[in-house]
């Protein structure tokens, strides 16, 4: 990365003013309703009276409506609270942003697409059993994802990156050996050093002849992306879109529904997956929070199939465009035979809930941990239920550590996380706060036999309302790779001490419980 450094100008990291001007309008339009909904409720409760009172009472029948939904609790009780203590402007609120139903159109169109790619991808039931076979403690695990759809894969080869600029010195190379077509999703694109790169490489082959497609989430990148990027790119023969761009959906505020997924697919028999996005922060190389920990694993083989998959149904999705082959960007039979260790790519989506199987897959590696349990995430704004899911485990004698930031990039969640810290340190979680910076990292291991390893943060953002997608691996020889990271990372981190932590300020205690009520809205 010493050549990027080189090239490294801080003018490409400056916010992007169209960008701004677009995102400025949405959030303009967004408090223009709120207040209007508040200054509505005023009104009608000076001059008409029994009007307001009318709808009060239809506000406090339409929370136990609510209440009765089949979603997450905590996320019910935030959307309750705001009803009950402002009932009309609250209500208002909720009918604009908090109803799921608000979407119908989008789910059936999301698993219409879902449905006709997922029929060319034949699941193995044969790998599952010899999964289960060869590693027993996995059957809860393998059965959860496999009946959620998402086949076993094995011959493949992992390899696992424990910084962000490693990753990319070895995704260029292999972009660059790129012969039928390169298909990437991201979250985050940023103008910098390892966009150019990126770009480059993209524009050069597409002109080759090689089928190059761009998804990356129009929110995400709204402020950070080069300005002419789309139209650069088209241009140059390079098939793009932007995810859910923030104005086409206004009048639903489907803003709040973004694509978190992380992918870089080549010639069908090579990904990448993990927590970077393409910018310059994610490699060092603009150091905006300390030092920036992330990591990510590279796939040849088999399991590729399954971010394959992910990625086609995006692109439908978005671009509305039906492939007429699928099997042509699947991997190739030959590889790696002779490789054991078993792959579970799976991902999710807002339009599934309340099916959700990324939390439920992490409640379920916690709830059944036997000796060790380490977790790695840059935001933890979870329920109640899965801290004392984590406590449970920690009183029962599993080893349970949680590594978060020391330095955070959103003060708002950073407030969240350490509100829960006390509950846990009471019920024996070890909590490790990263010195160094920020720790972008999304990682859970244990028992030594296997891991989740992706984009899904511990956040309620990552559950119900992002797209997502992670790898479960098993019985591979990457899970030393990551363990040992895992120990390295302890090392640079500072334990939290419970007695110390009881002594914050009062104003600080404060902030966390104020926060914690809406963190699921957050």
């Amino acid at each position: 990365m010493k050549s990027f450094k080189a090239r490294v100008d801080k003018r490409a990291y400056a916010i992007k003013i169209p960008g701004m001007i677009r995102l400025g309008f949405v959030l303009l339009l967004l408090i223009i309703i709120i207040l209007l909904s508040v200054l509505i409720a005023i009104y009608l409760s000076k001059s008409a009276f029994w009007i307001y009172l009318g709808l009060q009472v239809i506000s406090l029948i339409f929370v136990l409506f609510v209440i009765h939904q089949d979603r997450n609790s905590s996320y019910v009780l935030a959307w309750a609270i705001l009803i009950l203590a402002v009932p009309v402007a609250g209500l208002s609120i909720y009918l604009l942003w908090g109803r799921r139903s608000r979407f119908k159109k989008e789910n059936i169109k999301f698993a219409e697409i879902e449905n006709r790619v997922n029929e060319h991808i034949i699941p193995n039931p044969q790998l599952l059993d010899d999964l289960i076979l060869d590693y027993p403690e996995s059957k809860l695990f393998a059965n959860f994802l496999y009946n959620s759809g998402f086949p076993v894969y094995q011959n493949t080869v992992c390899q696992y990156f424990s910084l962000g600029e490693d990753k990319f010195v070895q995704m260029f190379e292999d972009l660059r050996k790129a012969k039928e077509f390169i298909f990437m999703e991201y979250f985050i694109l940023a103008d910098g050093v390892i966009w150019e790169e990126v770009e480059n490489i993209l524009i050069q082959k597409a002109h080759e002849g090689v089928d190059v497609r761009l998804l990356f989430d129009d929110f995400g990148s709204i402020i950070k992306a080069p300005n002419d990027v789309i139209k650069k790119l088209r241009s140059n023969g390079v098939k793009v879109y932007n995810f859910n761009p923030v104005v086409r959906y206004i009048s639903k505020l489907y803003i709040n529904y973004r694509n978190h997924q992380k992918c870089c697919i080549i010639d069908g028999n090579l990904a990448y997956t993990g927590g970077t996005n393409l910018a310059d922060e994610y490699a060092n190389l603009y150091p905006r929070f300390g030092h920036w920990k992330d990591s990510a694993i590279r796939l040849e083989g088999d399991a590729v199939r399954g971010l394959t998959t992910m990625f086609l149904i995006m692109w439908e999705f978005e671009s509305n465009i039906q492939e007429k082959d699928y099997e042509k960007y699947m991997p190739r039979p030959e590889y790696y035979q002779n490789a054991k260790g078993y792959f579970i790519p799976y991902w999710d989506s807002p339009l599934n809930n309340p099916n959700n199987p990324a939390e439920d897959i992490y409640r379920s590696m916690i709830n059944n941990a036997k000796d060790y349990l380490y977790i790695c995430t840059p935001y933890f704004i979870v329920d109640d239920f899965m801290i004392s899911d984590l406590c449970r485990a920690a009183k029962s004698g599993v080893d349970v550590r949680l590594i978060t930031p020391g330095i955070p990039d959103k003060w708002y969640a950073y407030v969240v996380t350490q509100s829960n810290y006390a509950k846990l340190m009471v019920g024996g979680v070890k909590v490790y706060q990263y010195t160094p910076g920020f720790i972008h990292g999304k990682t859970v291991i244990a028992d030594d036999f296997h891991v989740i390893t992706g984009c899904v943060n511990f956040d309620f953002r990552s559950f119900h309302l992002h797209f997502e997608n992670s790898v479960y691996i098993c019985g591979d020889p990457v899970l030393k790779d990551i363990y040992d990271d895992l120990l390295d990372i302890f090392k640079d981190c500072e334990l939290m001490d419970l007695e110390t932590w009881q002594q914050r300020p009062l104003r600080q205690k404060a902030i966390e419980a104020f926060m914690r009520i809406f963190s699921t809205l957050l």
